[in-house]
């Protein structure tokens, strides 16, 4: 009887020992509910937020500490240690900002969303020691970058592409070099995303890396290779029944390097369209600058558009861009496309030249009655209303072509090797220095022309111009954005050139070197334009230092 009163009693203590943590952790429940019932206002007891008690607060409390440790962590200071760079700057300047919504969430949530049994746990372990947050910050790259480049200043290395260089004998590759910087990965990997301290050093070690070219040299060598191979040998451009053949290393020049497509696509090569076009107009023959023949009527100062024909010319528009694809495939032959240009489109678009009134004019007289005036005043009828292009260059050779008695022109004396002798189509040079003298005072380019060996009185001294065709021309080029229309008059003792066009320069003479007669004499111009700038320019004319005659 009695060893059964002592089991039930051992039996009982075990029970007693095993309840009493289920009833503690029961209590530690049942407190810490109530206390979880009265402070759900506000933050978790016992809570700290880098460094700063904010348990208790309401949540408009929480935020407004949050918001006043971001008002402070950008004045934080921030040392950047780059291998043998040691750079200063501050949290804020490096973009590092506090994220208040995702901190305040953090620490409003305390005690809140775990599940059971942490909260009542980390709620008796707060009585103890408290509970500690960080705050959380965020990182805006690009202010970031900003700031590293100009912390490094001038020991920033930008890595050089690799390119091209065009050489008399080829395209030749120019290498790459790398680049030396603060890697920006390094940087954002060393950077914390919490801080433990409002306003406490921060001090991060990064890598200063290579960087090497975007373009690996491979690629450009490529495009170099490609560029040796379509500027050798020659190209050949038909046009209707003409095949005209050039040098293709005429078009190394023109080569390029371009990269248009998406990011990361590898760069091509190209050809500068313009510079082809431009070429493409040196090698094909044709007029572009007045292709249906424009001429001009003056009447009472009142200059009028003559119509010429339709014209067939080369090329249309999309010739060069032919000729770049062509070159790019590989073809040597590329054939082009013809454009007509109407009489009419003549007439428009010389109607919009502005050709309205004198800007330059002179005039040389002669005896009546000689051979030569005849010739004069054919020569001044092949170029009446002849319009210079802005832009283009006039030669009378070009234009008039070699005179001949076909033509009408006659013999009369002309100046050959130094002596004085017969010709057809002698006397013109007078119709030469007239105009000469016209695009002298109208301020107009003279490119190209020569004196007479011996001086001729009835001419301006210095200034003046004779013809033989065809070595001996005279070429004027109009420098101005309006056309120019030569308009010749004559009588029987003199010869007049009017060029009408809009006022743009205007020119004078401003001294000669010698006035003896003989040998070099130049002739000095001062130009004026409209716009009020000047610049100057000067003619050569060489005499025979012997017994003057007259013509």
């Amino acid at each position: 009887m009695c060893h059964i009163f002592r089991v039930q009693k051992s039996h009982k203590a075990i029970l007693a020992a095993l309840a009493t943590p289920l009833v503690l952790i029961a209590v530690i429940a049942a407190v810490w509910g109530v206390d979880a019932w009265m402070s759900r206002d506000s933050v978790a007891r016992n809570v700290q937020l880098a460094g700063v008690d904010v348990g208790g607060m309401s949540r408009d409390e929480l935020r407004a500490t949050v918001e006043q440790m971001a008002k402070d962590v950008p004045a934080t200071p921030l040392t950047v240690n780059a291998a043998d760079l040691t750079k200063p700057t501050t949290l804020g300047e490096a973009g590092l900002s506090v994220n208040v919504d995702a901190t305040v969430e953090e620490v409003w949530n305390v005690g809140r969303t775990d599940p059971l049994p942490t909260p009542p746990l980390r709620w008796l372990s707060s009585l103890v020691s408290p509970r500690t947050y960080p705050v959380i910050v965020g990182v805006d790259t690009a202010k970031l970058g900003e700031t590293i480049g100009f912390l490094e200043g001038e020991e920033r290395i930008a890595p050089v592409e690799p390119t091209i260089e065009i050489a008399e004998d080829g395209v030749k590759l120019v290498p790459g070099t790398p680049g030396r910087e603060i890697s920006m990965n390094s940087v954002v990997q060393s950077l914390p995303l919490t801080l433990d301290r409002i306003g406490e050093p921060v001090t991060v070690d990064v890598e200063r890396a290579t960087i090497p070219p975007a373009t690996p040299d491979s690629a450009i060598q490529g495009i170099v290779d490609q560029a040796n191979g379509i500027t050798q040998g020659t190209v050949t451009l038909i046009v209707g029944d003409e095949r005209t053949e050039f040098d293709a290393a005429r078009l190394r020049p023109a080569v390029t390097v371009v990269n248009d497509g998406p990011p990361g696509s590898p760069p091509r090569l190209s050809l500068d369209r313009a510079m082809v076009n431009n070429l493409l107009s040196e090698e094909v023959e044709t007029d572009k600058s007045n292709p249906t023949g424009v001429r001009f009527n003056i009447e009472n100062d009142v200059a009028t558009p003559i119509a010429g024909k339709d014209a067939v010319v080369c090329c249309a528009p999309e010739s060069g861009d032919l000729i770049v694809d062509g070159l790019l495939k590989g073809q040597r032959e590329i054939t082009l496309p013809t454009t007509t240009v109407t009489a009419q489109q003549g007439v428009d678009w010389a109607n919009g030249l502005g050709v309205k009134e004198v800007i330059g004019e002179f005039t040389t007289n002669h005896p009546a009655g000689q051979p030569r005036v005849k010739n004069i005043h054919l020569i001044a009828d092949d170029l009446k209303g002849v319009l210079i292009p802005p832009g283009a260059t006039f030669s009378v050779n070009d234009t008039v072509g070699k005179r001949t008695a076909e033509k009408g022109y006659v013999n009369a004396p002309v100046i050959y090797d130094g002596e004085f002798k017969e010709d057809i189509g002698g006397g013109v040079s007078q119709f030469a220095t007239t105009l000469f003298n016209a695009a002298f005072f109208g301020g107009l380019d003279i490119p190209y022309h020569m004196a007479h060996t011996k001086y001729i009185s009835r001419y301006p001294y210095g200034r003046e111009a004779t013809l033989a065709y065809p070595s001996v021309d005279l070429k004027i080029k109009n420098n101005t954005p309006f056309g120019v229309v030569i308009w010749p008059s004559y009588t029987d003792t003199s010869i007049s050139v009017k060029l009408y066009s809009t006022p743009y320069v205007s020119g004078r003479q401003t001294g000669q070197n010698q006035s003896s007669g003989c040998g070099t004499v130049v002739t000095r111009r001062l130009r004026t334009y409209t716009d009020g700038h000047t610049d100057n320019d000067q003619f050569t004319a060489n005499y025979d230092c012997e017994d003057k005659k007259k013509n």
